[in-house]
C-alpha cells in the first residue's frame, strides 16, 4: 500500500520547525541510494509558504509547509532524459543521484517549483520523504518535529479526506490538504445615525452558481467574516437585521474581498 502525506494548514504556525528538522537530517548527510548532502544554504527541501490575506484593519495569515508532491503523474518523471527520477514501491519519488546528470530540465518541469540544483555535485535535488527514515520504520523528520500535528505520514486509509492542491496540474500529488486558504467576504457594520458598530447581525452569501449558503453573525466589533468561499463564484451578499434596512451587493470572489465598513439605516 503506498504512502501519502497530509498537511492541515489549519494547525500550521509558522513554527519553521519542519525546515529546520529537514536541514538537520539531510545538511553533511549521505543516504545512498536516495540522496546525498543538501546544501547548508539556498535549498529547501521543505519551506513554509507565509500567505496574507486580507487588509488592514482585517488581515489573516496562513502558512503553507510545501514540500515535494510526490506526484503519482510527475513531470519531473515524464521530462527526465537520463530516468533519473523514479517512484517507489510506496509512492515516494526519488532522484537517483547517481544517474542524476544536472541538466535542470526536471525543475523547469515542477509545477511546485521544490526541485533544487546542486552546482557543487551537479545534480538536481528535492525532498525524498524521508525514504531512509520510511525504510526503517521512522516518520519523516518534518513530520516527527511538528508541534500541532499540521504534518501526518502514513497509508492511504490513514490520510484519507485532503484535498489536492493546484489540482488543475493534474498531477496526481500524493500530498494531501486540509484547510487550504479559500476566497472569504468580510467587512464591518455600522449604525448609520449614531456611527456605533453593530454586532449580532446576519449576513448571508448565497451562491449564484450552485447551491448553498453561508451565514455568519457580526461580532462585538461589528465585523463578520464569510469564510471557506469558493473562488471565481458570484454570491449575493444579504445583510439584515430587525429594526434596519436590508443591505445588498453581488460580489465576485476572484481574491479575497472586503466590502469595508457597511453602514445600515435603521427603519423610520
Amino acid at each position: 500500500m503506498g504512502k501519502k502525506f497530509l498537511i492541515d494548514v489549519d494547525k500550521c504556525s509558522g513554527c519553521k520547525l519542519c525546515i529546520i528538522a529537514c536541514k538537520d537530517e539531510h545538511v553533511g548527510s549521505s543516504y545512498a541510494p536516495w540522496s546525498r548532502p543538501q546544501p547548508d544554504t539556498g535549498h529547501f527541501w521543505m519551506d513554509v509558504q507565509p500567505i496574507e490575506r486580507g487588509r488592514t484593519p482585517r488581515v489573516r495569515m496562513s502558512y503553507l509547509p510545501l514540500l515535494c508532491q510526490h506526484c503519482a503523474n510527475a513531470p519531473c518523471i515524464k521530462s527526465c532524459p537520463d530516468d533519473a527520477i523514479r517512484t517507489r514501491d510506496d509512492g515516494l519519488v526519488w532522484i537517483d543521484p547517481a544517474a542524476c546528470t544536472g541538466c535542470g530540465l526536471c525543475q523547469d518541469a515542477c509545477p511546485y517549483d521544490v526541485i533544487f540544483i546542486n552546482d557543487e555535485q551537479g545534480i538536481a535535488q528535492k525532498c525524498t520523504g524521508c525514504a531512509h527514515r520510511v525504510d526503517e520504520g521512522l516518520l519523516p523528520r518534518c513530520v516527527e518535529v511538528c508541534p500541532h500535528e499540521a504534518i501526518v505520514f502514513g497509508d492511504e486509509t490513514d490520510v484519507a479526506g485532503g484535498e489536492a492542491y493546484h489540482p488543475e496540474y493534474l498531477a496526481e500529488p500524493r500530498v494531501l490538504w486540509k484547510g487550504l486558504p479559500k476566497p472569504w467576504i468580510a467587512g464591518s457594520i455600522t449604525d448609520f445615525h449614531s456611527d456605533e458598530l453593530i454586532s449580532g447581525v446576519a449576513v448571508t452569501a448565497v451562491d449564484l452558481f450552485a447551491d448553498g449558503s453561508v451565514t455568519v453573525l457580526s461580532d462585538d466589533f461589528g465585523d463578520f467574516w464569510l469564510r471557506g468561499l469558493e473562488k471565481d463564484r458570484k454570491y449575493r451578499v444579504e445583510i439584515r437585521k430587525k429594526g434596519y434596512e436590508a443591505f445588498h451587493a453581488i460580489v465576485t470572489t476572484a481574491d479575497d474581498q472586503d466590502l469595508g465598513n457597511v453602514l445600515l439605516k435603521s427603519v423610520q
